[in-house]
């Protein structure tokens, strides 16, 4: 949590901050009880299904094999180490 942040929780009034620890309480409550946003274990037995993004690369090979339609020329400086 930020020092910002912090102090304009501590600022808040006892009602005010009783009313946002609830709220907090009542949205960890519901996310712990949802599996939303979880990405969901797939049988690797067999191909997995492709991404949009995916079958559009897919289709436009299929309209013009080899083509560079979906190449993004650009560059990227790096600086430091990389693990």
């Amino acid at each position: 949590m930020s020092h910002e942040l912090s102090k304009r929780i501590a600022n808040l009034s006892p009602e005010k901050r009783a009313e946002l620890l609830r709220k907090v309480a009542a949205q960890k409550a519901v996310a712990g009880n949802s599996v939303q946003g979880l990405i969901p274990v797939q049988d690797r037995s067999r191909p997995l299904p492709l991404s949009f993004a995916q079958q559009r690369l897919w289709f436009i090979d299929q309209l013009q094999p080899g083509t560079s339609l979906f190449n993004v020329p650009m560059a990227v400086r790096l600086e430091g180490a990389l693990d």
